[in-house]
């Protein structure tokens, strides 16, 4: 399995860098790609803006990838309601362009997003979905050209993903990472953060995600899978990382109240849970 060769787009983002480097230590026949790097230092991973199809077909055939991590997009969910223009070009269009080229046969991942369940209490993978947000349009029209393209395709339908802070943006387009990673930064250096107490969401650790990205390398379990955590405010999110890192507080991390649509979102991850027999936290 390690020896067959595994492509990551967007590998200069905040996903994609952790997990293409993850990959490679464990053994990987890894290559990345993005484009506009700003530090690059493997000859594995490769400066290429992918909507340009000559580059992307040259790459491809240099590289032949027997299965393929599609995290390069335009990502950020408010910068795609600013910018709805770049939001398609560089989810939906650049989707496209990469599956003129591949092989059906290929296995190929995506990351799509909990926005395409906005408006379900408790969705599951078979809600009938019509997201009003730019992100959650683009993200399920990214399903449905997978969908067409092969039955040999893994969606997750992440939630919020963090790790514990330090993140630096690698690349132009890369984007600016979650609120709670700034949010530890700044606590960190005894910045006051204020954060809301009564908006519920689930969220993901980064370094779990990753270990899930890597079971699907041995799996035939093709299809859609919501993924989140157990649902919590973003205060006590920020209380746990906090608490579990040894990470000083009190009197920094202050609790407001919010006015956002929805209060609460929960998602059912039930099915992920059974089929990989692997639980977020």
């Amino acid at each position: 399995m390690k020896k067959k060769k595994i492509l990551v787009t967007g590998v200069a983002g905040f996903i994609g860098s952790i997990f293409f480097k993850y990959l490679k230590k464990k053994g990987y026949d890894v290559y990345g790609v993005d484009f506009d790097i700003i530090h690059n230092n493997d000859n594995k991973i490769f400066d290429i803006n992918l909507i340009d199809y000559e580059k992307k077909k040259e790459l491809f055939n240099k590289i032949s990838p027997k299965f393929i991590f599609h995290l390069a997009a335009y990502a950020s969910p408010s910068r795609n309601e600013e910018k709805p223009d770049l939001a398609y070009k560089y989810n939906v269009e650049l989707l496209k362009i990469i599956l003129k080229n591949i092989d059906n046969s290929i296995p190929i991942f995506f990351p799509s997003s909990d926005k395409v369940l906005v408006g379900h209490k408790f969705p599951n993978e078979d809600n009938k979905l019509d997201p009003s947000n730019v992100h959650g349009k683009v993200k399920l029209e990214c399903e449905k050209l997978l969908k067409k393209h092969t039955n040999q395709f893994f969606i997750f339908r992440q939630s919020i993903v963090h790790s514990t802070g330090g993140y630096i943006r690698n690349s132009k387009m890369s984007g600016p990472g979650s609120f709670i990673d700034r949010a530890i930064d700044d606590i960190k250096l005894k910045k006051t953060v204020k954060t809301f107490s009564n908006v519920k969401r689930c969220f993901l650790k980064v370094e779990e995600l990753i270990r899930a990205y890597e079971i699907l390398l041995g799996s035939e379990h093709f299809g859609v899978y919501n993924l989140g955590g157990p649902m919590v405010s973003y205060y006590d999110r920020l209380v746990q990382i906090c608490k579990n890192n040894q990470i000083e507080f009190e009197k920094i991390l202050l609790p407001i109240i919010g006015n956002i649509v929805p209060l609460e979102q929960n998602i059912d991850s039930s099915k992920f849970e059974k089929i990989f027999n692997m639980k977020m936290s």
